[in-house]
């Protein structure tokens, strides 16, 4: 029989999720191969050790503290995306009313404007995301958990 045959089997019997044919066609293979019944009593001692395994119940004040670290980072997470957003439209919105005449002008073809006013936005959110992190990283001690 293939070796997949038997690892299947194998697991089969540790999780004692095998038929009663498939733990006679079980025994067939252990008793003809000594690795294998030596895998076995490997893999039902794990079974044993870590079915009696307990995880230890971590007290409410942790869990409390969890919470709000996830609800506090979440919250300025969408703030700063609001944010941006708001600085993104602002600016945008300023730098439209200054080059008005620009693209207001007849002269200068749609294509120099569409340029012109992806180039804005672009440099626009560029600015934004650069004074954000600069704002970020000034709060933050960059090797704080280095130490030495």
């Amino acid at each position: 029989m293939s070796d997949d045959r038997k690892k299947e089997l194998l697991m089969k019997v540790v999780d004692e999720l095998a038929t009663e044919d498939e733990k006679r066609e079980f025994a067939e293979f252990m008793e003809a191969d000594s690795a294998l019944e030596e895998e076995y009593r490997s893999f039902k001692e794990i079974k044993e050790v870590t079915d009696t395994i307990m995880f230890k119940d971590l007290p409410d004040s942790y869990w409390e503290g969890y919470w709000k670290g996830i609800y506090n980072r979440l919250e300025r997470g969408i703030g700063w995306i609001f944010l941006s957003i708001g600085a993104i439209i602002l600016l945008a919105f300023g730098a439209y009313h200054v080059l008005i005449d620009f693209f207001m002008s007849e002269t200068v073809s749609l294509l120099v404007k569409a340029g012109v006013a992806i180039g804005g936005i672009g440099l626009i959110i560029l600015l934004v995301s650069i004074a954000r992190e600069v704002l970020f990283a000034r709060k933050h001690e960059r090797y704080k958990e280095v130490k030495y």
